[in-house]
């Protein structure tokens, strides 16, 4: 038997996929269904047209369906996984967006069989998979994290524009997280983020996508995801000598992550008055993001009580300010 073989590859793979689950477990559940370090997954595919590139990469994909699988049937028992197949499906056919990280224990191309045979060991984020069984219901009930994200992208004319949404510093953003913060609510801060939210994600939330808000929650454990915009411009002159009026503008969203829900939108916009435009830039930050704050904290308490959706409430109409460019 003729084959190209790469077994114990010493490669470790690692890819950080964003979840699209929703839901929070019961900690006291979860502990008798705990998921294990690590599990192995096998996978034969046949390569058509011999192409095994193209082989490999459905067995590595089918490889972690069926150990993502075994993950399931120890968590769950066998009864109850065959009592849940159809609901399980859902979570099968992303397993790939599960997996925290693997490596090859085997690999190779059979070229008298031609398949393609991977034998892989994976490590699963295991929190997600449980928030996934929670948002199905096969597990216990929800329980909020009572963490919030706040991610907002924001133009300032006073800044030089950058090429990543991770290497800017937003005034807004910063101003926002502050104030809640300053209110007890715990929030999770940009750094911890960079390297575990795409770029891509993030954007998406920002334009509405709700599922990539929630894939936001789930992957950090943040109940609540705030994304929006944010833009400053300098107005027309005031009549007075050497003073800048400057005005800011804060579009947010309130996501539920167990929900995918919408919870609130507001916009808040400052005008302020200064000599030096960057400090009447900060000022209207500043001042916008306190009004934002004081009309998202009673929201989050009222989710958060509730558990159940607060209405949305209609946002004022703000002086006109294009923000098509963001």
């Amino acid at each position: 038997m003729n084959r190209t073989s790469w077994r114990h590859s010493p490669l470790l793979m690692t890819g950080i996929w964003l979840l699209s689950a929703g839901g929070f477990f019961n900690a006291e559940v979860f502990a008798q269904q705990k998921m294990g370090d690590v599990y192995v997954g096998s996978a034969t595919v046949q390569a058509e047209g011999e192409d095994y590139v193209v082989a490999r990469e459905k067995a590595v994909s089918q490889a972690m369906k069926n150990g993502l699988e075994g993950a399931l049937k120890e968590m769950l028992g066998d009864k109850e996984f065959e009592a849940s197949q159809r609901d399980l499906r859902q979570i099968l056919r992303r397993s790939s967006q599960y997996v925290k990280s693997y490596r090859f224990l085997e690999a190779y191309d059979d070229l008298s069989s031609r398949t393609s045979e991977v034998k892989l060991e994976m490590r699963f984020f295991a929190s997600a998979v449980s928030q996934a069984l929670a948002g199905l219901g096969v597990i216990a009930g929800p329980v909020s994290e009572n963490k919030v994200v706040v991610l907002i992208k924001e133009k300032s004319f006073t800044s030089a524009p950058v090429g990543s949404f991770w290497d800017a510093f937003p005034i807004s953003e910063t101003q926002l997280a502050k104030n809640l913060m300053e209110e007890g609510i715990e929030v999770i801060g940009r750094e911890q983020l960079r390297e575990t939210i795409s770029e891509a994600t993030v954007l998406n939330a920002i334009k509405g996508d709700l599922g990539s808000a929630r894939s936001i929650g789930v992957i950090t454990g943040a109940d609540i995801v705030i994304v929006g915009t944010a833009v400053s411009s300098q107005r027309g002159k005031t009549g007075k000598e050497d003073i800048k009026t400057v005005q800011a503008n804060i579009n947010v969203k309130v996501v539920s992550t167990l929900e995918a829900s919408l919870i609130a939108a507001k916009t808040e916009f400052s005008t302020i008055e200064h000599e030096q435009a960057l400090q009447a830039e900060l000022e209207a930050f500043d001042t916008a993001s306190k009004k934002l704050a004081d009309f998202i904290i009673p929201s989050l308490h009222r989710y958060r009580e509730k558990g159940v959706e607060a209405p949305v409430r209609k946002a004022p109409e703000a002086p006109p300010l294009s923000m098509s460019d963001m």
